[in-house]
C-alpha cells in the first residue's frame, strides 16, 4: 500500500485530514428520524498512539497485509479511515443498539465511495466470521455493553493478531469499596450508568488485564485516561477509561513447525520437557514479515528453588535475545527477530537453557516445559510459539 503512513505521526496526520472529509460528508443529514453518531471515534487513535509507539512497524505490517475488524463500528468513521488507506475492513454493529440502525455507516460508505464489508450482528449472541484471520481488531467502548465479555475476547484471540480495546474501568464501587487492585467486576443495574440499559459490566483495571490474559491475549501496552482517583462505575465525573493494545497468543503468523533436537515425547497432558539445548525449524506459510517471536513455557517450583533460569536463542545462527527467570509458573520468552534474518526462508530457532536443577528420578539434562496447546503447529499439536 503506497499510501499507508510510515509512522504513528503520519497516521495521526492522515486521521486529521480524513476527519475533515467526514465532517463535509456529514453536512447532509441522515433521513429522519435518525441522526449521525454524536461522538468523535477517530479521536481514539490519539489515545492509542502512545501505546503504538515502539510497535508501529509490526502493527503497520498486519494492517497492510491482513483485513481489519471494527466491532461496534457506529457510523464507521474508523473503518472508512482505514479503507481510505487501502486496507481491507469488515465493520460490525447491531442495528437495534446502533444509534441510527446502521444507516450512517451504509450512507457514508456510499457517499465516500469506500468499499467495506458491513455485517449486522449481535456479537453477544453469536460471532460468525469468515475462515480468514484478521490482522487487527478494534473493540473500542464495547466491552461493557456485552453480557459475555469473556466469550468475545476468547473468540477474537483465535481470529485476530492484534486488538485495540477500550472500556470503562473503576477503582472503587459507588459505595466506596476499593477494587482497583483486585480482579473484580461491578455488575450494573439497569440504567444505573449513563441511563443505558445495555451497560452491564465495569471492571477494575486489574480485572480487565486478567480477563485479557485468561482469554488468550498478551498485554503489549496499556494506559488509563479520565478520572485518575476514585473512579467508579456510575458517576459521570468519576469515569475512567482503560486502553489496551493486545497481541494474540492463540493466533500467529501462519507457519509450520518441525521439531529438531532436544525434545522429549509430548505427554498425554499436551506438554513436553526440552533438554538444555533444543531447536526447531519454522517455515512461514504466507508473505508475512514478523518482527518478533514468542515462546511460552512453564517453570516448576523445584527448578527455580535451585537457581534462576537463563534462556537464550539464536535464529539461523544469529543471536536474538537472552532472558532470566526467577519464579515458577507460566512464562513467555520474547525477542525481536534479527534484522539479518530473511523470514521468507526456513527459520532455525536454537535455544540454550542454563540452570542448576537436576531431577533425581530422570537422568536427562532437562531444560524447560513447553505446552503443546498454542498458536502454530509442531508435529500434530499446536505448540505455544507464535510470531508477529
Amino acid at each position: 500500500m503506497n499510501n499507508f503512513p510510515n509512522s504513528i505521526e503520519e497516521l495521526l496526520q492522515a486521521a486529521v485530514a480524513f476527519s475533515k472529509t467526514l465532517a463535509l460528508t456529514k453536512r447532509d443529514p441522515l433521513p429522519l428520524p435518525v441522526t449521525w453518531y454524536p461522538y468523535d471515534i477517530l479521536s481514539s487513535l490519539c489515545h492509542l498512539a502512545p501505546m503504538l509507539n515502539g510497535h508501529f512497524e509490526a502493527v503497520a505490517n498486519v494492517l497492510q497485509t491482513h483485513p481489519i475488524l471494527d466491532i461496534g463500528c457506529a457510523d464507521g468513521d474508523l473503518s472508512l479511515f482505514f479503507a481510505s488507506l487501502g486496507c481491507g475492513v469488515t465493520a460490525i454493529d447491531n442495528p437495534p443498539t446502533n444509534s441510527n440502525w446502521m444507516k450512517g455507516i451504509k450512507i457514508l460508505s456510499e457517499r465516500l465511495g469506500l468499499p467495506i464489508e458491513i455485517l449486522e450482528m449481535d456479537v453477544d449472541a453469536r460471532v460468525t466470521l469468515s475462515d480468514e484471520s484478521y490482522g487487527f481488531v478494534f473493540l473500542l467502548g464495547i466491552l461493557y455493553h456485552l453480557k459475555s465479555p469473556y466469550l468475545i475476547l476468547e473468540t477474537l484471540a483465535q481470529k485476530a493478531r492484534y486488538c485495540a480495546l477500550s472500556t470503562r474501568v473503576a477503582a472503587e464501587t459507588k459505595s466506596g469499596v476499593v477494587i482497583e487492585n483486585e480482579p473484580l467486576a461491578y455488575l450494573l443495574d439497569e440504567c444505573e450508568s449513563n441511563n443505558d440499559p445495555t451497560n452491564y459490566w465495569t471492571f477494575s483495571p486489574t480485572a480487565l488485564v486478567r480477563l485479557a490474559k485468561r482469554t488468550g491475549w498478551r498485554v503489549v501496552s496499556q494506559s488509563l485516561l479520565g478520572c485518575s482517583e476514585g473512579s467508579n462505575p456510575v458517576d459521570p465525573d468519576k469515569d475512567a477509561r482503560m486502553f489496551l493494545l493486545l497481541q494474540s497468543q492463540r493466533l500467529s503468523v501462519p507457519a509450520k513447525i518441525r521439531l529438531l533436537s532436544g525434545w522429549t515425547p509430548v505427554t498425554d497432558f499436551k506438554w513436553a520437557w526440552t533438554l538444555k539445548y533444543f531447536s526447531f525449524e519454522a517455515v512461514i506459510l504466507d508473505s508475512s514479515k514478523p518482527t518478533r517471536f514468542f515462546l511460552g513455557f512453564s517453570l516448576i517450583d523445584e527448578l527455580v528453588a535451585t537457581s534462576p533460569l537463563r534462556l537464550s536463542c539464536t535464529v539461523n545462527g544469529i543471536a536474538a535475545h537472552e532472558m532470566e527467570f526467577e519464579t515458577a509458573g507460566a512464562k513467555i520468552f520474547e525477542s525481536a527477530l534479527p534484522v539479518e534474518v530473511d523470514p521468507g526462508k526456513p527459520l532455525l530457532f536454537a535455544f540454550m537453557v542454563q540452570h542448576q536443577y537436576r531431577n533425581s528420578l530422570d537422568p536427562r539434562d532437562l531444560g524447560i516445559i513447553v505446552p503443546f496447546s498454542g498458536a502454530i503447529h509442531g508435529l500434530s499439536e499446536p505448540m505455544l510459539f507464535w510470531m508477529g
